[in-house]
């Protein structure tokens, strides 16, 4: 067997991921013109049989465009010739070790991907020679293995070629894989731990995992709609996985309403923040989110967002929180080949470039390195970047959008936070209040996450009871919006009625009840003893003597009585 030959398995499910990645077919040919694998589009219009010519071209150019196919030089004697099925063909060699073992080949067989190709060639044949390189390494190490990483990411350097939602889903249906337009156009369910079940029809399901291939087909289901593609890819004859995209810029939900309206309640502090989204989206000037841990920054940020006329591009979240700072530049700019020990082959785009056209997001902007904030501030004040190991100056088309749960002013006064990066970024300050200031939101956020729960797991949960809806309105609620939806999941998940009491919830709500009702019986006994001691002085009088009478009849001494008087705020002496 030949070198591409041994990892055949591999190659195959890359190309697989490659094509619907770059919405074409793909083919792997060895130097003996003998085909490895192929999408099965591209199997089904030109079969095995390649015309050997067009292989030692490209084995001796490096690259080939066949932007005529039939009337290049090379197409003669080709069965091909007068009526070739393909509308458009890029190819380039595949090398190992220093020698070329075969060629790649990224194919149309349409008018619509004639034009796309033929006008960003050079955008397709980067891909494709980043396709190649993928390929080399694979056959280098024939355990799957290259010098860039497990096959895993290298079929995730693919996926995010695309900025169409791309899945990868098992045999059964289970994702194990997507590319950050999926998960941001189908926000809708958790793809981490998702199946196809949870965002196609299952009969259309049942014939994904059959093997049928679909090619741009209108599918709905749950609010949710899409132009579908799917490519079965097999191996040794048996369905191992299935590449799927969801295109034409249609995904998302049917009808979608107003995004601001996700965020729940109907609080005078709410609805501010709302009509203060809508008035901001299209704003190019940067916003500072400010708010404490789970009030829903990250949720107001992706509202602007979707609200905006950016929505059709990425949203790019960033933790400042989670990057180490030795790492931050590199994540957040980008590097070139060759700018440090361990960079990778062929360099990497930054946080920042991946968000072009859509929104740059920085959740926890007060935990960002000081060493970076100039950086960062030049960014904003240019739109332009520089990727470590570059000189070159890259154009952004981006919007910027930060958040804290910080006082960034304190923080400046500490000499933590540079005065003139929080000017900068600051210009536009939103605030998204606690729920203790807005209490009349806290049932209807709930609901909505009781309601979104109900949706995705079987249970029998279907509202919460009066006892249950005053703890809520009377609890703290320290960790706001998020901590209501980690009560409401845990109750879910535990209770076993249609409706759920206070012994449902987690423990420490359940003291907090006890506490309250505690209280309240306390409250009520200090009530009743006040009147009754109230009756008592209207009935023998405010003197000592009718005094002395009360005390005997509440069989307590006069010194307690006095004391009572005073807690309970009693008067000792009868109004005027």
């Amino acid at each position: 067997m030949n070198r591409l030959g041994e990892v055949k398995q591999p190659i195959e499910r890359l190309i697989n991921g490659a094509a619907n990645a770059l919405k074409a077919e793909a083919a792997v040919f060895d130097s003996g013109s003998n085909l490895i694998c192929g999408t099965p589009v591209y199997l089904k219009k030109k079969g095995k049989a390649v015309h050997s010519p067009s292989i030692n071209e490209v084995m001796n150019y490096g690259s080939v465009l066949v932007n005529t196919p039939g009337e290049m030089q090379t197409c003669v004697g080709c069965r091909f010739k007068d009526n070739c099925p393909a509308t458009v063909e890029l190819l380039c060699c595949i090398k190992a070790d220093g020698a070329v073992i075969g060629v790649v080949t990224l194919t149309s067989f349409t008018r619509e991907g004639h034009a796309r190709i033929s006008g960003n060639t050079q955008t397709y044949l980067d891909a494709l020679t980043e396709l190649a390189g993928l390929i080399g390494g694979l056959v280098r190490s024939r355990e799957g293995l290259a010098q860039t990483g497990s096959f895993e990411m290298l079929v995730q350097e693919a996926f995010n070629v695309s900025r169409d939602p791309l899945l990868l889903a098992d045999s059964n249906g289970v994702i194990t894989q997507y590319n950050e337009a999926a998960a941001h156009s189908l926000s809708f369910c958790r793809l981490s731990t998702a199946s196809l079940r949870h965002i196609l029809p299952e009969t259309t399901v049942r014939k994904v995992l059959r093997g049928i291939v679909f090619q741009e087909k209108e599918v709905s289901m749950g609010g949710f709609r899409a132009k579908l593609t799917t490519r079965p890819i097999y191996v040794d004859r048996e369905l191992m996985s299935v590449a799927v995209r969801f295109s034409d810029e249609t995904y998302g939900p049917e009808n979608q309403p107003d995004y601001v309206s996700r965020i729940i309640g109907t609080s005078p502090e709410t609805q501010q923040l709302q009509r203060m989204i809508r008035r901001l989206a299209d704003s190019p000037t940067p916003i500072l989110i400010c708010g404490e841990t789970g009030t829903g920054k990250e949720l107001a940020a992706r509202a602007i967002h979707e609200q905006s006329s950016r929505r059709k591009y990425p949203f790019v979240a960033v933790n400042c929180s989670s990057v180490p700072e030795t790492l931050f530049e590199s994540e957040l700019f980008g590097y070139e080949e060759g700018a440090f020990t361990g960079a990778k082959k062929g360099g990497k785009i930054g946080k920042i470039e991946m968000a072009q056209g859509g929104t740059l997001f920085l959740d926890e902007l007060g935990e960002l390195p000081l060493s970076m904030q100039p950086k960062l501030l030049r960014v904003l004040q240019e739109y332009e970047l520089e990727r470590v190991g570059s000189a070159e100056k890259i154009p952004l088309n981006i919007r910027v959008i930060a958040a804290t749960n910080r006082d960034l002013s304190e923080m400046i006064a500490d000499g933590r936070f540079r005065a003139d990066l929080y000017y900068r970024i600051g210009v536009i300050n939103l605030e998204v209040p606690p729920l203790r200031q807005r209490t009349s939101d806290i049932l209807p956020i709930a609901a909505h996450c009781l309601e979104s729960l109900r949706q995705r797991m079987n249970t029998p949960v279907k509202r919460f009871d009066e006892q249950v809806e005053r703890l809520f309105l009377s609890y703290e609620w320290r960790g706001n919006v998020r901590e209501v939806q980690n009560v409401v999941e845990y109750t879910v998940n535990l209770c076993e009625n249609e409706v759920v009491t206070v012994e449902d919830l987690p423990p420490s709500m359940r003291d907090r009840s006890g506490r309250m009702q505690a209280a309240t019986e306390k409250k009520l006994l200090q009530i009743e003893e006040q009147k009754r001691i109230q009756d008592l002085l209207d009935q023998f009088g405010y003197t000592l003597e009718g005094k002395t009478q009360i005390a005997k009849a509440l069989g307590i001494s006069l010194r307690t009585l006095y004391r009572k008087l005073e807690r309970l705020g009693t008067q000792g002496t009868p109004d005027n």
